[in-house]
């Protein structure tokens, strides 16, 4: 074998496992129908208090809709806006673009998550996307110094005299503020004997309750911010803690079922049991499957639970009406 020979087959070998090399390191495609997520990071160059920009581009395919977090989960960053470029119609198969404005706090490798993106692809099939992991490089803000020096040491100073009524002053100051300290520590240990062996306020009504908790709840326009997971969550646990305080269950550690099957045989008032079952499955729709319903539906559900707490609640406060 010649040394031109020997000189063309390692060349060869050595093209061979670049081209294997080239192949390994590109990135897998998505599978057919999934949407496409690239990541772009602005600027490069991240320091620590210093806004960054990660822009997520998502493309899709014709008729699917995509349904990206408005509040995803940023952390170790803190989020400070989520803009967002999405087409007038859903399912057009136009790219959309979701910038997340982060703040760095710590210094390091930060690693951004994953995001779950859900989706509705075109033929009504609901399935969940993720975002691919970023690793951004956070500097510090103070420069390292490899050899710091002490100061150098300065003049002599003369030793002062010290002043004795001064000294005498001060300790007597002292003795009266320890006794100022003493006297109110012993009053409020006085006043926190008092209030823990004072009796306790009688238990509210669990119609009250549930009525200034559903008020309280409508006021914090969940419906505005099209929070609807959250609402039908906290609609329900409203529901279950009034139902288990008037019937004597842990209403709120329990499931829908559970809570039907306690219920059984109970009197409810003006409502139906159908009727309970139905405004539970409503509210476990929103929460677990990821339904998203209507506006109005939406607007709906904090008078709808007020309606059915009235209705129960108010026969059994009447006399003559038994738990």
């Amino acid at each position: 074998m010649t040394r031109r020979t020997q000189t063309r087959m390692i060349a060869a070998a050595a093209l061979a496992a670049w081209a294997g090399l080239a192949t390994a390191d590109e990135p897998p495609r998505p599978p057919e129908g999934e949407p496409t997520i690239r990541v772009d990071i602005a600027p490069t160059n991240v320091v620590v208090g210093r806004r960054v920009v990660v822009t997520f581009q998502v493309e899709t395919p014709r008729g699917t809709r995509l349904f990206f977090p408005e509040t995803p989960p940023t952390g170790p960053f803190r989020l400070l806006a989520h803009d967002r470029e999405v087409p007038d119609v859903a399912g057009t198969g136009e790219v959309e673009v979701h910038r997340l404005t982060l703040l760095p706090v710590r210094a390091g490798t930060s690693v951004l998550s994953p995001i779950e993106v859900p989706y509705v692809t075109a033929e009504g099939e609901p399935r969940v996307a993720k975002t691919p992991e970023v690793r951004i490089q956070v500097a510090g803000t103070l420069g390292d110094e490899a050899g710091p020096e002490p100061a150098p040491a300065g003049e002599p100073v003369p030793v002062l005299v010290p002043n004795t009524v001064l000294i005498w002053t001060l300790a007597g100051l002292g003795i009266a503020l320890v006794a100022a300290l003493a006297g109110a520590w012993t009053y409020r240990a006085w006043r926190r004997w008092r209030e823990a062996h004072r009796p306790p306020p009688p238990p509210r009504p669990p119609l009250q309750v549930a009525l200034e908790r559903l008020a309280a709840l409508d006021a914090e326009g969940l419906v505005e911010r099209e929070e609807y997971q959250v609402l039908a969550l906290q609609v329900s646990e409203v529901i279950k803690e009034f139902l288990g305080r008037t019937y004597e269950f842990p209403g709120t550690d329990l499931t829908t079922d559970e809570v039907m099957s306690a219920l059984r045989d109970r009197p409810l008032g003006r409502v139906t049991p159908p009727e309970l079952e139905d405004f539970f499955g409503f509210c476990d729709l929103v929460k677990f499957a990821k339904w998203r319903p209507t506006p109005d539906e939406a607007a709906g559900l904090v008078p709808r639970a007020r309606g059915l707490v009235e209705r129960i609640g108010t026969p059994l406060a009447s006399p003559g009406g038994t738990p």
